[in-house]
């Protein structure tokens, strides 16, 4: 007696029911075609015994045991974490407001780096007049401070405007 094999449609259908087949899960209508199924499809067949293997495996617990003195550090870092703590202002700041704590306090170092930069360079033993006087001196501050002009000498915006300037006076 010749019994036909199940298409790959059935098998797919079997496989998604395997799981509640296994559990007990399915109806009796259901129980019965799926072990109809399984006398005549091997692949089934072997896919509910991988089934049935994993949850042995599964249910085979693996003995897990804490290191000496775990739940002693547990408890204690509880019941740190349960102390009422004071309430500290900076840290709530810090936490609440961060960049702007951190440009405050990059601000802050900069004016200090100025100053003492400042005193540094322009302390009391330095003849300022005698330098703002000097020919050279006064030239080489002059150049110094065309970097804060809208136009700094050989910028695009300089020669822009000369090329401007330029235009207009031809025109006129």
């Amino acid at each position: 007696m010749n019994k036909i094999t199940a298409s790959s449609k059935d098998c797919a259908v079997i496989h998604n029911k395997l799981s509640a087949f296994t559990d007990g899960e399915v109806s009796s209508d259901w129980r019965l075609k799926i072990e109809e199924h399984l006398e005549t499809c091997p692949d089934c067949r072997h896919a509910l015994a991988e089934l049935r293997h994993l949850w042995l495996t599964l249910d085979d617990p693996v003995p897990v045991r804490a290191r000496p003195g775990f739940t002693r550090e547990v408890m204690r870092k509880v019941s740190e974490a349960s102390r009422p703590r004071l309430f500290d202002w900076k840290d709530a700041v810090a936490t609440l407001f961060p960049a702007p704590a951190a440009i405050a306090a990059m601000i802050l170092f900069g004016l200090m780096m100025g100053g003492w930069m400042g005193q540094t360079l322009w302390g009391e033993g330095i003849n300022h007049e005698a330098i703002v006087a000097s020919a050279p001196g006064q030239a080489a501050t002059l150049d110094a401070l065309d970097v804060f002009a809208p136009t700094p000498r050989g910028s695009l915006a300089q020669g822009y405007f000369v090329l401007v300037s330029e235009a207009t006076q031809v025109k006129q």
